[in-house]
């Protein structure tokens, strides 16, 4: 049977899971053993060595004290393997014995049995003891059975349980002494670790879904909810059920227990990721966010929607999409998602229900709550109660919980009704107030704070008062940074903060920040670039903007937020030229919805113009990342009122929606525009300007005619070299080099396509360099210097995957592909040609169309040298293989 703890053995518990890098959790005394292992997105790519995320546990069933000297030993196993079990046999326990073990043989990878001679303890209301009763649970988990040799007394239940065992077609290992089992568990262990678990990383499909999917990772622990943990576990497991819909009020845990259920259920589904809706507030981007969460790039060859339908295909996939709410019009999207595909399970949170065909409603209650005069180990076992016991332990609260002490938290999350964010906030204060100071407030404040919009939810309104209540325990200068960074949303970084919201009423912004941080209303983030980055709850940051309204500062807010974005954008457009494009993406990415939401008021402010000086910064980070149609998009908002810009915005804006047309390979569109674009700038005498729109307008002419298109890319090369803008020379030169591989001069193109990889090597824009090393390769395959391609493409698909430029790296692995071609190595061609076409499929990177002609011609050598049948497995096997895999195939080229 599994063993208690006492609730004083808590903060072992807890330093042992910060040791450990695993998570430990109260009340747990079966060896729940976690090893660390790698990986890329959530159910694929996985290997021996386990991360933090992803944890393996070994659960061991047995009696406790006549198998004391063998639980031991077992321990003694599993840490030999550099697993960590946490093993605690001391105490009462403080919740139902049956509940504890069954969540924890849930959340277990593999069960371990040890029976001696005793059958164990069967409760007054079970027909089996505990021990039977977890090897029943543990049904379809990878089980090793020891069996002590048999002694005299051996309980006639024991010995009918074990027959069962061996009638279920499971055979088991007997010992006769501590030593010898510890030696079988640490072998078998070994062997189906290697053999089951393993397995799974070899999946012929893992290679082909993008390394970014994945589960956000809590920081802290799940607590309760374990009734509703298994019916969501059930629903989404079922082939039947598609959609499930938790519905709920704001903070009431929707987004915690879709992503726990997740994190269970993830083991019946090929592939599991998460799509946040949050910072989203048109319906217009759903897709763009889909595709985004699943590393599946925009393209104009066909529908985005459709690309993603493509993608997903029959695969057994969960997406959790969170926070709904927001974007309800766009629910037909996630109905032709689901009409499309399979085998597509959509786990959804919002505040109200889609109104979809085969919608499953999960409404999410309130914790559960304690009788009133609950106390002992009737009030620990509440959900609402061990949540705060767990969060205010968190922040350093001595809660000694006697019977007093109990009393007084009970009410306290009576009060609070049960809410997870209002019993969170309430424990943030524990360790200052205590549970008594703590209710006293508490009780004062509820008493007032009731006047909450009549039309909102009951448990909305009691959520708004509770977070009345910890704002009006800030002081004033906590209280205006608090309302300022209303104005933000998603993250923001201390930089931002400073800029956005120091005046002489908050002049320390960081002093403040980090007193919001220790009350809990603001939550630190990872740090990017060795800035602090820091986030509000959805719940939170709304009521800070209502403060922020009242007080009568939000337009002026929001005016030096856009003031802040529009600036840093600027500047980083100087970034992305002079080699900074990897930093500045991520900070980007980081920054992405408040960017968003920066240029949406300065086009409700009809300050048009000045978004299309953002986009004019920002459009080679639109490309690289393939953001086309977000980009496209914000332009055509600016364009919809064109006679109120001036001249040079209208060109701006034009320019920017040609380049990012042309990099969807629309060149019908891109054309028009890019012509506008040059005309405008010739008209203003901005040279730069012209030869920048005159780059595409050239490769879009070559494509279509010969001569008129490499002489437009020859007049831009001169331009942007007498205005010494290097970055706009590597990118003319490797185009113009470019326009001459596709019309056959390979010679000419060597000289200008060597000296944009030299120029973009001294600018250190990997963007740049990869596809200009890409057609040096390819000019030289013309000339047929297969070494010396080979040489430049492996350093091009290194750039491009270091940058995760998907487009650079699919157009190096054709030409590599090629190059083996050339050499007679056609099967390792075809794995080259198979991984690009794996990273086209999957992810919609569309084929450029200088490139067009040699990847057919590559297509048909490959096709008639191997014949369909082989051609069309190791094309597959191409495709499925993982980036470590591709640069190892790669360097053998």
């Amino acid at each position: 049977m599994s063993s208690p703890c006492r609730y004083s053995d808590l903060h072992v518990l807890s330093e042992l899971s910060r040791n450990a890098g695993g998570a430990v959790y109260p009340g747990d005394c079966n060896a729940v053993s976690t090893s660390r292992y790698t990986g890329g997105i959530d159910g694929h790519d996985m290997t021996a060595i386990r991360t933090p995320d992803q944890r393996l546990r070994v659960f061991v069933s047995s009696t406790m004290k006549e198998l004391a000297t063998e639980r031991a030993a077992a321990r003694a196993a599993i840490e030999g393997l550099r697993l960590i079990p946490v093993m605690f046999e001391l105490g009462a326990r403080p919740y139902p014995p049956r509940d504890l073990y069954l969540a924890y043989l849930r959340q277990s990878d593999v069960f371990v049995g040890i029976y001696g001679q005793q059958y164990g303890w069967t409760a007054p209301d079970q027909e089996i003891s505990g021990l039977e009763d977890e090897y029943i649970a543990a049904s379809g988990k990878p089980k090793l059975v020891y069996v002590q040799a048999a002694g005299p007394e051996r309980d006639s239940r024991l010995v009918e349980m074990l027959r069962h065992i061996q009638s279920d077609g499971l055979s088991y290992r007997t010992f006769a002494q501590a030593e010898e089992l510890s030696t079988l568990i640490a072998d078998d262990l070994a062997v189906l670790l290697s053999e089951r678990f393993d397995q799974e990383s070899e999946s012929p499909d893992s290679g082909s879904w993008p390394r970014r999917q994945h589960l956000p990772v809590p920081v802290s622990r799940f607590v309760g909810r374990n009734r509703e943990l298994q019916q969501l576990q059930d629903l989404v497991t079922d082939s039947a059920v598609r959609l499930v819909t938790l519905v709920g009020p704001g903070g009431i845990g929707k987004t915690r227990l879709a992503l726990e259920t997740a994190a269970v259920a993830k083991p019946h589904f090929d592939g599991v990721a998460m799509v946040q809706l949050e910072e989203v507030s048109s319906a217009d981007l759903i897709t763009s966010v889909i595709a985004s969460s699943l590393g599946v790039p925009e393209t104009s060859t066909r529908p985005l929607l459709g690309t993603l339908i493509e993608f997903l295909g029959s695969r057994p996939v969960l997406l959790v999409v969170d926070n709904f709410e927001h974007v309800m019009a766009g629910a037909t999207i996630l109905a032709e998602l689901l009409k499309h595909t399979t085998h597509l399970t959509l786990l959804v949170t919002s505040r109200e229900r889609l109104h979809l065909s085969g919608e499953r409603i999960f409404d999410v209650p309130p914790l559960v709550l304690p009788d009133e005069h609950a106390y002992g180990d009737a009030a620990l076992q509440s959900d609402s109660v061990q949540l705060f016991v767990d969060r205010a332990r968190a922040t350093g609260a001595q809660l000694d919980l006697d019977e007093n002490q109990l009393s007084t938290i009970v009410q306290i999350c009576r009060r609070l009704e049960g809410l997870p964010l209002a019993i969170e906030l309430a424990a943030a204060r524990a360790s200052m107030l205590g549970p008594d100071e703590l209710l006293r407030r508490l009780e004062r404040r509820l008493a007032i704070l009731t006047g909450g919009p009549r039309d909102l939810p009951a448990r909305q309104q009691a959520l708004r008062s509770t977070i009345t209540w910890s704002y009006d325990l800030l002081d004033d200068h906590d209280q205006r940074l608090f309302a300022r960074l209303g104005v933000f949303t998603a993250g923001f970084s201390l930089q931002a903060a400073e800029a956005v919201c120091a005046n002489e009423a908050v002049p320390d912004v960081l002093d403040v920040l980090a007193s919001l941080v220790d009350k809990s209303l603001v939550r630190t983030e990872d740090a990017l670039h060795g800035q602090p980055r820091f986030t509000m709850l959805q719940i939170v940051r709304e009521f800070a903007a209502e403060k922020l309204e009242v007080a009568g500062e939000l337009d002026r807010l929001r005016d030096r937020h856009a003031d802040f974005f529009e600036q840093r954008a600027i500047a980083d457009a100087a970034g992305v030229r002079r080699g900074d494009a990897k930093k500045i993406i991520e900070q980007y990415l980081a920054d992405q919805a408040n960017v968003r939401l920066a240029m949406a008021w300065l086009l409700e402010s009809q300050s048009n113009g000045r978004v299309a000086r953002v986009g004019l910064a920002m459009w080679p980070v639109w490309w690289i990342r393939s953001l086309f149609i977000e980009g496209i998009e914000t332009m055509e908002r600016v364009l919809a009122d064109e006679q109120s810009l001036t001249e040079q915005n209208r060109a701006h804006a034009r320019l920017v929606l040609g380049l990012l047309a042309f990099g969807q390979g629309d060149y019908d569109r891109a054309a028009p525009s890019l012509r506008l674009a040059a005309d405008l700038y010739g008209k203003l005498s901005d040279r730069l300007g012209s030869a920048t729109a005159t780059v595409p307008l050239g490769v879009i002419s070559a494509v279509r005619s010969r001569n008129d298109g490499e002489d437009m890319l020859e007049r831009a090369v001169v331009d942007f070299r007498a205005l010494d803008d290097r970055w706009g020379l590597t990118f003319a030169l490797f185009c113009l080099g470019g326009a001459l591989v596709l019309h056959e001069r390979h010679a000419d193109a060597v000289a200008p396509l060597k000296e944009s990889v030299e120029l973009a090597r001294a600018i250190e824009t990997d963007v740049l360099l990869s596809n200009a090393l890409v057609n040096l390769g390819w000019a030289y395959l013309g000339l047929g210097d297969i070494a010396a391609a080979g040489r430049v493409l492996s350093e091009a698909l290194a750039a491009g995957i270091d940058l995760d430029n998907r487009e650079s790296v699919a157009r190096a692995l054709e030409a590599l592909a090629a190059a083996a071609v050339f050499r007679g190595d056609t099967e390792h061609g075809a794995t080259l040609f198979g991984a690009a076409e794996g990273v086209r499929r999957s992810m919609g990177v569309p084929v450029w169309m200088t490139d067009r002609a040699s990847h057919e011609q590559t297509h048909d050598r490959l096709r008639a040298r191997l014949g369909d049948l082989t051609y069309n497995a190791v094309i597959a096997g191409g495709a499925a293989l993982g980036v470590e895999e591709v640069l190892e195939v790669a360097s053998r080229s």
